[in-house]
């Protein structure tokens, strides 16, 4: 499984530099577009949320003051809840929709015919087992929150105690870091090995990525690091300076023109983002043998069919 290791992030940084260009403009509408469409709906219900908390507290205190039934605290909780479902749909609609993006791109990389535009983009999506492609999510947030629980935990009993709260909320961010570069890869794993996924449990996707980033972290994180977060770091630096500069003097020009530069940098920025993320497993995927990666997680379909248990019943019965 150990082969070569070696990762060059001058090299890394010239393919992805050759492929975005001349292919950037068909890429970053469609993927601006279904991002500036995502936060735009998360805006729109976080406005809505808060004025349902707002009418909630004064239906709260009109019911205490008899100017209003019971009935309508219920039917405002109804409203906030119904709210909350709305905002966890979207996200996982943008999860969906973020995945197609570094699966079209995994693609680009692998055979230069194909390009990235709305219609690729819209049939990674349309393909996709939105199901399967859920669940290894769901599986991600539920391990990355129960690895940080027990020092969540312990942050909140001793919260009066300044030294162990910092201690216990740094090493909970380091520990976030370091599995994400773990499970960084189980969707592309998943993408590569789709169809021995059929009734299995996809935890096994996570489980291959921990093995797929052995000695793969620090390059991952330095990529992470130099390609997306400190180019992302400046930019809001800039516009995010100019911005508090109008906020400072008052200048209601400066301040719409800071944040919306920092805003809309951002967005012209993710799909370098997800071409960096997916040009990352394409570099190192021939580093690695598939095979050892998933080397004891699925089932055999015979014990999957309930075949195998038919087997041992004859066996015993012969036995007999």
């Amino acid at each position: 499984m150990k082969k070569n290791n070696v990762f060059s992030l001058k090299n890394f940084i010239n393919e992805l530099r050759a492929t975005l260009k001349g292919e950037y403009n068909r890429a970053v509408w469609p993927i601006a577009g279904f991002t500036l469409l995502f936060c735009a709906i998360g805006a729109l219900l976080a406005y809505f949320l808060m004025m349902l908390s707002s009418s909630m507290m004064m239906n709260v205190m009109m019911v205490m003051y008899g100017m209003a039934s019971p009935a309508a605290i219920l039917m405002a909780l109804l409203e906030i809840v119904l709210v909350f479902v709305l905002m966890i749909l979207n996200g996982f609609w943008y999860s969906f929709i973020g995945t197609a993006f570094n699966f079209a791109y995994l693609d680009r990389f692998r055979d230069e015919s194909q390009k990235v535009s709305a219609a690729s983009i819209w049939s990674q999506f349309k393909h996709m087992n939105k199901n399967q492609v859920l669940r290894v999510v769901l599986y991600i947030s539920l391990f990355m929150f129960l690895w940080t629980l027990p020092l969540t935990i312990v942050a909140d009993l001793f919260a009066r105690n300044r030294v162990i709260y910092i201690i216990c909320q740094v090493a909970n961010q380091v520990i976030l870091a370091w599995k994400g570069l773990e499970y960084s890869q189980s969707l592309f794993l998943y993408k590569d090995t789709r169809p021995q996924f059929l009734g299995q449990s996809m935890r096994h996707a996570l489980t291959a990525s921990r093995r797929y980033m052995g000695g793969f972290k620090r390059y991952l994180l330095l990529m992470a690091v130099c390609v997306i977060l400190l180019p992302l770091l400046v930019w809001d630096v800039i516009f995010g300076g100019l911005a508090y500069y109008g906020i400072y003097t008052a200048t209601s020009f400066c301040i719409w023109l800071g944040f919306l530069l920092a805003f809309f940098g951002d967005l012209a920025y993710v799909p370098v983002v997800s071409a960096a993320t997916a040009l990352f497993y394409h570099q190192t995927s021939d580093k690695r043998d598939l095979k050892q990666v998933f080397a004891d997680t699925f089932k055999p379909v015979a014990e999957l069919t309930g075949q195998a248990d038919a087997q041992e019943d004859k066996k015993d019965k012969a036995k007999k």
